[in-house]
């Protein structure tokens, strides 16, 4: 996905219709829209999968029509809501900074601003593939060899160049694409290893899995150490032993924590509905992604200093979670 700045800060898509919310008060609240569009992910993901059940109790709950549209991924995400194109979406905190900062090469040196967090979901993990047999088994073997990151969009795209740069592994190309296409290249020889990064157990890595052996490639802890010195949300993390089938040994490895987001704009009551539907259903999310009850919530409200939407933080305060108001953001 190609943006200029200017098309970035003038596209805008008008809300839908929008209905009264009645209010016991003397002062009626923002209405709400009649409908939300909420970018998700690419198949293969764990965006693809989860946020289409949440938007269902989302929908169920506040009375609001949910659409989808499969971006690809946590970039693509905040560019639809900074451009007005979408209402909701999902994000990895390391891929948040960037934008907030414009550093990310994706931003172009745009800082965007127009989304807020609305909860934490799961962590996610970068999870390096390879073929065994490929030669391939730690980081430093990707070096000068052709590897696939993920779809266009995606948090794999906007931050494993930089995190191998950071441990001085530049790889012949990184190629995008979506997860299951960029496999079956590695398994035809056509790519040497994929690196994604998403909540584990990846869709396309586990389908994978059960049909044809795969090496994971770990980090050591020196280079995990500069990883998490270097790239602002990132930090050590362990994919389990059996998270996958055959993988028999912990991988240590890196990885950040996933929010989901919205348009600043959104009024308060409806976003304290969208975030009340998800925490009041963990569970049934949780049976879908795994990864969804990995870390208790708490732990990841206060990573990379996401700015919350004030309708989120009274949601997550109902559940004791606490977002200090330096968080908050109108």
């Amino acid at each position: 996905m190609t943006l200029t700045r200017r098309g970035l800060l003038a596209s805008s898509l008008a809300l839908p219709a929008r209905r009264a919310l009645a209010t016991t008060t003397q002062i009626a609240a923002p209405p709400w829209p009649t409908a939300l569009l909420m970018a998700t992910g690419r198949p293969g993901g764990a965006y693809a999968v989860y946020g289409p059940a949440w938007g269902k109790l989302a929908q169920q709950s506040s009375g609001v029509a949910i659409a989808y549209v499969a971006s690809g991924g946590s970039a693509a995400d905040i560019l639809l809501i900074e451009q007005g194109a979408a209402q909701l979406g999902m994000t990895t905190v390391t891929v948040a900074d960037q934008a907030r900062s414009g550093s990310g090469a994706w931003t172009a040196g745009v800082k965007f601003n127009s989304f807020r967090a609305l909860f934490p979901i799961f962590p996610a993990i970068l999870q390096i593939i390879a073929k065994p047999g490929s030669g391939i088994k730690s980081l430093s073997d990707l070096a000068n060899r052709p590897i696939g990151i993920g779809p266009d969009g995606g948090s794999g795209s906007a931050a494993v160049p930089g995190i191998l740069a950071d441990l001085g592994i530049h790889p012949s190309h990184s190629v995008t694409g979506d997860y299951l296409p960029q496999i079956s290249q590695m398994l035809s020889g056509t790519l040497d290893a994929c690196a994604f990064i998403g909540a584990p157990p990846m869709p396309a890595i586990q389908l994978t899995a059960q049909q044809h052996a795969l090496g994971f490639i770990g980090f050591t802890p020196e280079e995990t150490a500069i990883v998490a010195k270097n790239a602002s949300g990132m930090t050590g993390m362990v994919i389990a032993a059996g998270t996958f089938q055959n993988q028999t040994a912990p991988v240590a490895s890196v990885g950040t924590a996933n929010f989901a987001i919205g348009a600043a704009s959104l009024p308060d009551t409806l976003v304290t509905a969208l975030t009340l539907a998800a925490l009041r259903n963990r569970q049934e999310l949780a049976a879908l992604v795994p990864a969804v009850e990995a870390t208790p919530l708490p732990q990841l409200i206060g990573q990379g200093n996401m700015s919350f939407h004030p309708g989120a933080a009274v949601a997550l305060r109902r559940f004791g979670m606490d977002v200090p108001a330096k968080f908050i953001e109108g």
